[in-house]
């Protein structure tokens, strides 16, 4: 079987470029994960500054591209890309108050959606459709619908720290991924030889008439017609 040089260097392209970027990406979803477990306030305002950046970042290119192209209506584009900036710079600056409003919507619409499906379960337990069980169902989704009502900013809290816990399981398995990658390249070592060329053999002493030996790999040539 003669030596396919493309898929040797893709697969040492795999083994020397790819297992790094899975550790890298791996301790900085841990990093986070740590610290929205320490600060989740802080935590949770990540996204929505960056949005304000991202939305200041785009009026000021919007300025720019109107001045120097100065096409159609560009004194326009200039006032909204002013506005955008307006926009941003609000958003970088209520980020924190952005950011409670948006849990604490999340949070009453859980909650409005536990109690529906529990009223719903009364309804049907009493119209004589469903078993005990429905009615036990049918409570705990009013109490816990309840509980999230009266409990939002805990809640809120909460939330940030089941996906900082998501963060530190994603990350830690990214990492161990990244290695066992580094670990199976250094096992295929042998198998992606830059010195074994393709319709050359290199024999070693004492193997079969035929053999193809390169390391510890051995490859048998493809038969040839006569």
């Amino acid at each position: 079987m003669s030596v396919n040089e493309q898929e040797m260097e893709k697969l040492k392209y795999i083994w020397t470029r790819t297992w790094w970027t899975f550790v890298i990406l791996g301790v900085i979803t841990f990093a986070l994960g740590v610290f929205a477990l320490i600060n989740p306030q802080a935590a949770a305002t990540i996204p929505i500054r960056l949005l304000g950046v991202f939305i200041l970042l785009d009026g000021i290119f919007k300025i720019i591209t109107a001045v120097i192209e100065r096409r159609y209506r560009w004194g326009a584009r200039i006032v909204f890309g002013l506005v955008e900036m307006g926009v941003g710079a609000i958003v970088f600056a209520l980020s924190f108050n952005i950011t409670q409003a948006l849990l604490s919507i999340l949070v009453y619409l859980i909650a409005f959606g536990l109690l529906l499906a529990g009223a719903a379960a009364l309804v049907r337990f009493v119209s004589g459709r469903r078993a005990w069980h429905t009615l036990l169902i049918g409570l705990l989704e009013i109490v816990f619908g309840i509980a999230l009502i009266a409990l939002t900013g805990e809640t809120a809290v909460l939330f940030v720290w089941v996906t900082g816990i998501f963060f530190l399981l994603t990350g830690s398995t990214l990492v161990f991924v990244g290695f066992r990658i580094r670990q199976a390249g250094r096992q295929l070592k042998p198998y992606i030889s830059p010195n074994v060329v393709e319709g050359t053999a290199v024999y070693e002493d004492g193997a079969p008439p035929g053999t193809v030996v390169k390391g510890e790999v051995l490859l048998l040539p493809e038969e040839t017609e006569e």
